[in-house]
């Protein structure tokens, strides 16, 4: 069982995602520099961990992925493997994550059109999916997290575990 590095809270919404040591060091580790292209992977989490919703597992940039400086196509059969060996082990698919070059990220209209499609495609199992968008710091803002709910994106709040 991992550590909790860190949770991102939705105020309002009663929603508490609780990240794990091993995410948060994939996420860390493929931060983009101005000259690379953008990456990225699938997000998983433990429906079954005793304390909370954690965040279990983030997929690493895949060699069959396509991507240029601002945009990112994740390889769907890689994808479907992904998502199978995830539900072998009890956890379930709940967004993705990609980088940005920026300081802060922000998430882009390109971004939010991306996502609602992904969640058009995962309806039955993902209402609203997570979001999560890697910037270029090692700073508490340079990884930020959305939920994305009717088509509108909702920041959640950065707060240590």
């Amino acid at each position: 069982m991992s550590r909790i590095a860190w949770r991102w809270q939705w105020p309002g919404h009663g929603a508490e995602l609780l990240v794990a040591e091993t995410v948060a060091h994939v996420l860390s580790a493929h931060r983009q520099r101005i000259w690379e292209t953008e990456r990225g992977g699938q997000l998983f989490v433990d429906p079954d961990d005793r304390r909370g919703l954690v965040l279990a597992s983030a997929t690493s940039p895949h060699p069959a992925d396509r991507a240029g400086w601002a945009w990112l196509e994740l390889d769907a059969k890689r994808c479907r493997q992904e998502i199978g060996q995830a539900n072998a082990r009890g956890w379930r698919l709940v967004g993705y994550w990609h980088t940005h070059p920026q300081v802060m990220p922000q998430i882009s209209p390109m971004d939010v059109a991306s996502f609602s499609a992904f969640a058009t495609r995962h309806a039955v199992a993902l209402p609203s999916p997570l979001a999560v968008i890697v910037g270029k710091p090692a700073h508490t803002r340079g990884i930020r997290a959305w939920s994305i709910r009717g088509g509108q994106p909702k920041e959640g709040q950065w707060a240590p575990a």
